[in-house]
């Protein structure tokens, strides 16, 4: 029964017979023939096929929520198993932003492999927006990201709070007069300075640069709009970026100014080839550990979180790139 469900939701995933055919390994016609025997047993047609993407009828829309739910029960049943194992066998997977994937999933992965050897992890990169349907989907178990705001079927554990700051290129001239209010990579890196005691300064004071942002959906572009709203601030764009670290190296290039976060230079060197400002309304945000509201938490899923808690609280994570003094 299971393997039937299983060839009716691959092709309504895959949109196409033949798209579902290759991921199941079988023959479209044997994928075809096995769909017309269940429409049978049913006495209507689960796909409408006239359309060049294959779309579920009204009664395949309601096999396919009873399939969901039927393979999330088997899914429940699978991991209640892997946890009698004692997380000797078992797998897991976790989702990050570019940004955490760069940063904070490897000091994780890392930890948790040296723990749990036997555990498998798979890592999916991808925006925010997609890591949210993946949760949804249950494609996969934890996310490691920060949020715009809350998903109500979503559970959170917050992990630290990061504090924004503007990243500006070292020669630019509107550093000067503003040597009190800003620090460097390596003195965030090292430890000397903290975000949080820097003097705000006016976002105004960098009018005539060209800001770097991130595209619409990702968590740092909805910081940077809520900066510029509440310092009723126009700024002049120069890109629209998919990663924060291609908007760092833009603006460590001397191709503009862009927001970044304090942690990216806690646990990485980078040279001192920018000044970073906290500029008025930048404030925190929240990076958290999140999973799907009333999913079954296994073992594993629950020894992770607990692993990237103690890992990022932990001191001495920094992992040195090639100094630049």
């Amino acid at each position: 029964m299971f393997k039937k469900m299983e060839y009716v939701y691959t092709v309504y995933k895959e949109q196409s017979f033949t798209k579902a055919a290759e991921k199941l390994y079988v023959s479209q016609p044997c994928l075809s023939s096995a769909i017309r025997k269940i429409e049978e047993e049913i006495g209507m047609p689960l796909f409408e096929r006239r359309y060049s993407a294959v779309r579920p009828t009204e009664i395949g829309k309601a096999y396919l929520e009873t399939a969901e739910r039927i393979m999330n029960l088997e899914k429940d049943f699978a991991a209640r198993v892997s946890d009698m194992n004692r997380l000797e066998q078992g797998s897991i997977t976790i989702g990050g932003s570019n940004y955490v994937s760069s940063y904070i999933l490897p000091l994780v992965v890392s930890r948790f492999s040296r723990d749990y050897p036997k555990i498998n992890i798979s890592l999916v990169e991808t925006s925010s927006v997609e890591l949210q349907k993946k949760i949804i989907d249950e494609e996969i178990d934890l996310v490691i990201d920060s949020f715009n705001e809350e998903v109500k079927n979503f559970e959170y554990v917050p992990l630290l709070n990061e504090q924004i700051l503007l990243a500006v290129p070292a020669a630019c001239k509107c550093n000067e007069g503003l040597e009190g209010y800003r620090t460097t990579p390596k003195e965030i890196y090292l430890g000397g300075i903290t975000a949080e005691s820097l003097r705000e300064v006016f976002i105004e004071k960098f009018e005539n640069e060209k800001f770097i942002l991130l595209k619409s959906g990702h968590n740092m572009h909805h910081q940077a709009v809520t900066i510029f709203r509440e310092n009723h601030f126009t700024p002049q764009v120069s890109f629209r970026m998919d990663q924060l670290l291609t908007s760092y190296a833009l603006a460590a290039s001397g191709n503009g100014v862009c927001f970044v976060t304090d942690t990216m230079f806690k646990y990485h060197r980078f040279p001192d080839e920018v000044y970073l400002y906290r500029v008025r309304g930048s404030g925190h945000r929240t990076l958290s550990i999140a999973g799907k509201k009333n999913r079954y938490v296994t073992r594993a899923m629950e020894r992770f979180i607990q692993v990237a808690g103690e890992t990022i609280i932990s001191p001495g994570l920094g992992l040195p790139c090639a100094e630049a003094d």
